[in-house]
């Protein structure tokens, strides 16, 4: 099966006419390692920062939920606070309202 496998592989490029030496492996079926195309040494910045690759995701979600929970408690406060200053006005319209009746029936009195 393995040899079935590169021989399908190495076919079209037997009929171009290209040799197995210009042939760049894709899949290397008995190596432990992956291919590198490029050996060279990875940078200092590019080590560093693996080592804090892990924590992003994490990091990234806690961030957003710590977003998402501080505007929903702003919206709610600000609600809150809406309908709160909505009762203080209409409770002072009906207080007014009740001091203005007052004030007729006693000047009515006074007649």
């Amino acid at each position: 099966m393995l040899v079935r496998q590169s021989a399908q592989r190495l076919a079209p490029t037997s009929r171009l006419g290209l040799g197995l030496a210009a042939r760049v492996p894709t899949n290397r079926f008995l190596s432990s390692t992956p291919f590198l195309r490029n050996a060279e040494k990875p940078s200092a910045y590019r080590e560093s920062m693996s080592k804090y690759k892990t924590f992003m995701g994490p990091f990234g979600k806690v961030f957003l939920g710590a977003v998402l929970t501080y505007q929903i408690i702003y919206w709610s406060w600000l609600k809150l606070e809406m309908d709160e200053s909505k009762l203080e006005k209409n409770g002072s319209y009906k207080e007014m309202a009740g001091l203005e009746k007052k004030a007729r029936e006693l000047a009515a009195a006074q007649k």
